[in-house]
């Protein structure tokens, strides 16, 4: 048989949750944790809405943060795999500079 990953027992904003899924039951919890934290976020903020309109506003929270790190993520790719420039010739040494100094007129 199979192994399904990890189960875990969680409330999510008062809504009890069977949950089954890859890694840990802890990383499950914490996952459940962070959409139960974003929820009462938003609750707080605007509490007349319903629990349906809080799970929205707080999943497009948590997907625009997600685009956001996909979008650096990929520009950092981007600038990462980008060939670099070819070195400068090498350029002649540079003398040191000259001392001045003042001489009063007579």
């Amino acid at each position: 048989m199979a192994d399904d990953g990890a189960r875990v027992v969680v409330n999510i904003y008062g809504e009890e949750c069977a949950l089954r899924g890859d890694g840990t039951p802890e990383r499950l919890r914490g996952l459940a944790a962070l959409v139960d934290a974003r929820m009462r976020a938003v609750a707080g903020r605007t509490p007349q809405l319903s629990k349906t309109r809080v799970a929205m506003l707080a999943a497009l929270q948590l997907a625009d943060e997600l685009g956001r790190l996909q979008e650096a993520l990929v520009s950092r790719v981007e600038v990462e795999e980008r060939p670099l420039p070819a070195p400068a010739p090498a350029a002649a040494p540079v003398p040191p500079p000259r001392r001045i100094t003042h001489r009063p007129r007579a």
